[in-house]
């Protein structure tokens, strides 16, 4: 009989390349949480789980709790290790902007493209924010239209779901666009 066992450093270097997942229940759908080699690749949003091994990383059961706590009302911020390296350029200087916008705050594609050094970018930031791989973490859905108005959401539900996580964070939305706080007139 042939050993076929690999040897230590590379059996270690083969696991960290596996990608690991886990399917969390949420208000607004299934999110399925990946991982690989200590950092979370992608968290996207289905209609259904996706199939996957029963074995989960305590990164994953720390990103499955955390992103709990926040559908919860339990917590505003998350820290986890997010894959940036697998990200670059301008698409990278976006994301890192979003990932800055606190809860309850909101930024305006326009906003973004200033402060990334871009004036005049704000279709180019549309297109960086919805390329987002972690969703609610790099909190895509706080961006808006200069006018206020809700513009594309990628995840599935689209401008339904972007509403429902605004909602989720006291935000109030009339006749498609959100109101300022302390105003009721939704101009």
């Amino acid at each position: 009989m042939i050993n076929l066992r690999l040897p230590y450093d590379i059996e270690i270097k083969v696991k960290m390349a596996l990608i690991e997942g886990i399917n969390l229940k949420t208000p607004i759908g299934w999110l399925r949480i990946e991982a690989r080699a200590g950092e979370l690749t992608s968290i996207t949003l289905a209609n259904s789980p996706a199939p996957m091994e029963s074995n989960q990383s305590s990164l994953l059961n720390d990103a499955s709790q955390q992103l709990q706590a926040y559908f919860d009302g339990r917590t505003q911020d998350f820290l986890l290790p997010l894959a940036w390296s697998s990200i670059a350029g301008f698409r990278r200087d976006v994301l890192q902007v979003v990932a800055g916008i606190p809860f309850g705050d909101l930024k305006t594609y326009g906003e973004i493209a200033k402060i990334v050094g871009k004036p005049g970018a704000a279709q180019a930031v549309g297109a960086a924010v919805g390329s987002n791989p972690w969703l609610i973490v790099v909190p895509c859905h706080r961006e808006i239209g200069s006018d206020r108005s809700l513009h594309g959401y990628s995840a599935p539900g689209g401008l339904d779901t972007k509403a429902w996580l605004l909602r989720h964070e006291e935000h109030k939305i009339i006749r498609g666009k959100v109101s300022l706080k302390g105003s009721c007139d939704g101009k």
